[in-house]
């Protein structure tokens, strides 16, 4: 499935605006499935994608999350990307927000916690401020929670 998603984004140029933006999420969720295989997991997908569940995962414990995935396709700012929630918010859907970022080929797996905005930097802010960031990377890996 490696291969597949590099020859996929190599093929087609997502900055020439060829592609719908259901392609670009079909796209990102499969990137994620991918990682989240390579991570030792047990990915489900809904039959129909409604009420903001795009995959389910069983945990090692054997419970499960509910994933809503966000692609993302370039920076919102020079150092970070934004990622809108505002529709997940009290709906009791989504347990966690997987981010693929497109240009760097990675992943983030977010806990979700109600909030509008998901706020992940990517490098260093132009002031140097390192306080209150929150970090793309410190996500990589999918949380384990009940």
């Amino acid at each position: 499935m490696v291969m597949v998603s590099i020859i996929i984004w190599n093929a087609l140029s997502l900055e020439s605006g060829k592609l719908h933006s259901q392609h670009i999420g079909t796209l990102g969720e499969l990137a994620v499935r991918q990682e989240l295989i390579k991570q030792g997991y047990k990915v489900y997908i809904p039959e129909v994608d409604v009420d903001h569940v795009d995959l389910i995962v069983e945990l090692h414990n054997k419970s499960f999350q509910r994933v809503q995935v966000k692609t993302i396709t370039k920076p919102t700012t020079d150092t970070a990307i934004q990622v809108r929630c505002v529709k997940y918010v009290n709906s009791g859907r989504v347990d966690v927000v997987a981010v693929y970022y497109v240009p760097q080929d990675k992943c983030a797996f977010v806990p979700y916690g109600n909030e509008k905005m998901l706020s992940l930097a990517l490098t260093t802010a132009k002031n140097n401020q390192t306080s209150k960031r929150t970090w793309f990377y410190q996500y990589e890996r999918f949380p384990e929670f009940s």
